[in-house]
């Protein structure tokens, strides 16, 4: 069986531009769980997990009824569109991709961090990130 190739990234920041993000990535998240909030309001909590499981996937039509659906679609979009990978929303945690030593890594941020200061590996997530200064 080929493995699969993913797809390559849209682009590398160095720890200095993920940094230079922090503040507008900060401003936009804010904004999103607010409007996820406001679909859970409208839809309740098991609908809402599956919007989010669904924001890569396509689109259900009932959500799409709702005038918040197109807002986090469009908030969503506008983060991936400045290179970032949105992890989670609700916790705010956002991947940069990264060339560390040569090799493709992930930059780790979360909401309320001052600056991005973890990575992990490719594939591994949150949980196993990794001080910047680790490995040096």
């Amino acid at each position: 069986m080929r493995k699969r190739r993913r797809k390559p990234f849209q682009r590398y920041f160095t720890v200095a531009e993920a940094n230079a993000l922090v503040p507008d990535l900060s401003i936009k998240l804010l904004r999103l769980q607010a409007m996820l909030r406001r679909l859970r309001e409208e839809y309740g909590e098991k609908e809402t997990e599956l919007f989010q499981r669904a924001q890569s996937n396509g689109k259900h039509p009932e959500w799409e009824a709702s005038e918040i659906a197109p807002e986090i679609h469009k908030a969503v979009d506008e983060l991936h569109s400045m290179g970032v990978l949105l992890r989670d929303i609700e916790q705010g945690i956002v991947d940069f991709p990264h060339l560390r030593n040569g090799r493709e890594v992930l930059l780790c941020w979360r909401l309320g961090e001052k600056r991005v200061q973890y990575y992990h590996e490719l594939d591994t997530g949150f949980r196993e990130r990794k001080p910047l200064w680790e490995d040096e």
